[in-house]
């Protein structure tokens, strides 16, 4: 499809729901109070910009909070953290994005969860049937030192196909769905968007750490083991490259752990301030660079974090849809001021693509996926940059933080 788009980037934050994050936004979908388990309704409290710590987000705790399409197990989750939500004044800069540009309230994320089953939607359309990351034999979620294609002794779980599956799912019978499981090598034999990518001459660039967890280009034995491994690089590219205007067709951006907004106590640095400040200034060298009236910049978050959501999620397959998640889009082009209430996934990332660049379906997850043109309009006249100032940090505090 012709458009003025020629460069496209992907920022991947993490771990937070529609709802925490705009469910107060006007016009959006969004919700203010969540309804339990029991049956009885609660509001959503004041989000800190610190959390305390974590809240279970693995496949099992996505099925329990979906809780067969009904959503209402996040009370089973967590007692209180799952309930709560970020106000206008909390994330100034994300709603300023969505406000000026295009807001989706219909993305959800493509499995029930952890980050890398999701992130390999992003860039294969399946998970290959995996719902982990990397696991030691009796302790799922191990991360510790993340090597997937870099050792050949790094597993991680899948399921067997059942025609059962689903109705397991619904009905949360964990003990069955856990006798599917099986442990398969984290370097994944499945077919990415690069090839096609390549084949078209278009450029491209993964910007990850290096044994990161959410690297999912790690994972992947077509990218680790070929030459493609030199377009993995460390996400400190991204700001010469966007100021120059030397980034590639397409672009994902995984931020650094301590800027990825996942919710953890403060030690580990994740403020939700110092996330977004990150983001701001990778749009700003965007925007101040040669080639803002031919990029589309989106933020997304990669799964729900343990969060409460009130969207029902579409059921398409064993692994998915999981519960909703923000995406933003920005660029000259985006729709001023929509809110795009089409259903989308990560596989539609890949859809944009196939549209934009005449590709080929990799699986059926892209092939039936919404493909995010409705976020933009080519006929209007192109929407001005909008250059957003960080907010003041607090010099020298360690974990960053900011002087709210």
């Amino acid at each position: 499809m012709a458009s003025p788009i020629e460069k496209i980037v992907i920022i991947i934050k993490e771990n937070h729901t529609f709802d925490n994050m705009f469910g107060r936004f006007p016009g959006a979908n969004g919700a203010t109070d969540a309804l339990l388990s029991t049956g009885e309704r609660i509001p959503l409290k004041r989000a800190p910009d610190v959390y305390p710590h974590d809240i279970a987000h693995n496949f099992y705790a996505g099925l329990t909070g979906v809780n067969g399409g009904k959503m209402t197990g996040f009370d089973l989750i967590g007692k209180s953290m799952p309930f709560t939500q970020y106000h206008k004044r909390d994330i100034p800069a994300y709603w300023a994005y969505a406000k000026r540009y295009a807001l989706a309230d219909r993305m959800f994320s493509s499995t029930y969860g952890p980050s890398l089953p999701e992130h390999l939607y992003f860039i294969a359309g399946t998970s290959d049937r995996s719902i982990t990351g990397p696991v030691d034999i009796g302790q799922e979620g191990n991360v510790q030192g993340v090597h997937y294609c870099r050792d050949p002794a790094d597993l991680i779980k899948h399921l067997h196909r059942h025609p059962k599956l689903i109705r397991w799912e619904k009905s949360l019978r964990f003990n069955r769905i856990k006798s599917l499981e099986w442990l398969g090598k984290a370097c994944l034999e499945i077919e990415t968007i690069f090839p096609q990518l390549e084949k078209k001459k278009l450029s491209w660039l993964y910007l990850a750490k290096v044994d990161q967890f959410q690297n999912a280009a790690q994972a992947v034995d077509q990218i680790f083991h070929t030459s493609r491994w030199r377009n993995v690089r460390r996400p400190s590219r991204f700001l010469p490259l966007a100021k120059a205007g030397e980034l590639p067709n397409v672009t994902y951006l995984v931020p650094p752990v301590e800027f990825n907004e996942h919710p953890r106590r403060a030690s580990e640095g994740r403020s939700m301030c110092i996330g977004e400040n990150w983001t701001v200034k990778r749009v700003n060298a965007v925007m101040k660079g040669p080639d803002w009236k031919r990029t589309a910049i989106f933020i997304v978050w990669d799964d729900f974090g343990g969060f409460y959501d009130h969207a029902k999620a579409p059921l398409v397959d064993a692994f998915g849809l999981g519960p909703r998640v923000p995406l933003i889009a920005i660029s000259p082009w985006a729709k001023p001021g929509y809110i795009d209430h089409t259903t989308y996934e990560f596989a539609s990332f890949l859809k944009f693509f196939e549209r934009r660049f005449d590709l080929k379906s990799l699986t059926s997850r892209d092939a039936r996926a919404n493909d995010m043109f409705d976020l933009f309009n080519f006929e209007h006249e192109p929407r001005s940059a909008m250059i957003l100032k960080p907010r003041p940090e607090i010099a020298g505090s360690n974990p960053r933080a900011c002087r709210l």
